[in-house]
């Protein structure tokens, strides 16, 4: 639903003379049972990986990085990290492993500290 609402906004830019892409971020979400999976961005040719937060605490992510870049986060029961998330794979800036493995950190402060 989400994706046919802004290919709609590009096409109706683009009609009026505007010069406009279609360059969202993609995302997905799936209850499942007790669980909530929230996937944001695209994992293929990360290099490298970080746990957020303990699987066995009831909430984690797991975010992915290539060249230190953050690409995606598979988050499980981490609605924040999710919604925080979108803004670092948006911006694809590089944020040190240990930064965001500490779940005491916000991720939305990484984008702060980095301008984003």
């Amino acid at each position: 639903m989400q994706n046919a609402a802004d290919m709609a906004g590009v096409v109706v830019k683009t009609l009026m003379g505007e010069t406009a892409s279609y360059d969202a971020v993609p995302w997905f979400w799936s209850n499942q049972y007790d669980l909530k999976l929230q996937t944001v961005g695209l994992a293929s040719g990360y290099d490298e990986t970080v746990v957020r937060g303990h699987p066995s605490e009831g909430g984690f992510s797991v975010i992915y990085l290539r060249d230190g870049q953050v690409i995606a986060l598979d988050c499980v029961n981490a609605v924040r990290d999710y919604v925080q998330g979108r803004a670092l794979v948006a911006s694809q800036i590089g944020i040190s492993r240990d930064l965001l493995a500490d779940v005491s950190i916000p991720l939305k402060s990484h984008a702060i500290m980095q301008g984003g």
